[in-house]
């Protein structure tokens, strides 16, 4: 009889049911909210990585390549109506010093220079003497730059090489460090909307190609370098040159850049960055 007693007893009540389901759902709510927390920074921490790793890369890559560049071959392009920008270089592909050059009022078809330590000067190639302006670089009007026609081999008793032109030419002005820069296609990275691509193949041209003009080019190539920019070209655009030339360096680029995050446009990363460009004319 007692052992059927302590049976009878042994169930739990309506009340204690009815706690335990409460205290359950509130710790499954607080379990719930604690692991959404930490899928929430998690993503979150994913995401400003990302935004990081886009800003680094695209900066260190131009910083390096920036650094390279023949002597007032920089120059900007800015499309406040489409929020696109552009900054153009020209890389140095060899450069070292000439012996005897035509300069003005003097004219000649050929050009002594000393030979590179690397590289090789080649045959249609262009070669700039004492760029003191973008027009120097990009138009062959200035007289200081020319389109090489044949290269001779190289002298083995003093290194030195001739160079020929299809034509005499005439230096407008001599450097006065003897130097001479050889170089072949631009480079220009543009900032489209929210993208920054890099542009690579086409000619050099007289006026600055824009990004809908460089994809219509012939044998361009184009990668993507950085997305979620977030500048405004209308109120700071993203490249700025500022030429100060010598005879130790040539000038600065001041870098601006803006990413913001995915979820989140309200919260940006702002850089600044200053390249000091050391090639002189």
């Amino acid at each position: 009889m007692r052992q059927q007693q302590l049976n009878k007893d042994a169930g739990f009540t309506l009340i204690e049911l009815v706690m335990a389901i409460v205290v359950l759902g509130i710790v499954g709510i607080t379990t719930s909210k604690f692991v959404g927390w930490g899928a929430t920074y998690y993503v979150d921490v994913s995401e400003r990585q990302l935004v990081l790793d886009d800003s680094r890369f695209v900066i260190e890559r131009l910083t390096r390549e920036l650094r390279s560049a023949v002597p007032y071959s920089l120059r900007t392009l800015n499309d406040t109506d489409n929020n696109t920008a552009c900054i153009e270089y020209i890389p140095i592909v060899t450069s070292a010093k000439y012996l005897d050059a035509p300069i003005s009022p003097t004219s000649s078809s050929s050009l002594t220079l000393v030979s590179p330590t690397s590289g090789a000067i080649t045959a249609a190639s262009q070669i700039s003497i004492y760029p003191t302006a973008v027009a120097d670089v990009y138009n062959s009007a200035s007289q200081q730059t020319f389109t090489i026609d044949s290269v001779d081999a190289v002298d083995e008793d003093d290194e030195s090489q001739v160079i020929h032109f299809a034509a005499s030419i005439s230096i407008g002005q001599g450097s006065p460090a003897s130097r001479y820069y050889q170089w072949t296609t631009p480079v220009s990275y543009c900032l489209e909307n929210s993208k920054i691509y890099r542009y690579q193949g086409y000619p050099a041209a007289v006026d600055q190609f824009n990004p809908t003009e460089l994809k219509a080019a012939d044998d361009v190539s184009y990668s993507l370098m950085a997305e979620n920019v977030s500048n405004s070209v209308l109120t700071e655009a993203p490249f700025h040159v500022d030429s100060h030339a010598s005879l130790l360096r040539h000038g600065q680029v001041a870098i601006y850049l803006e990413f913001s995050r995915l979820t989140d446009n309200n919260e940006s990363m702002f850089f600044h960055h200053l390249v000091q460009i050391p090639n002189a004319p």
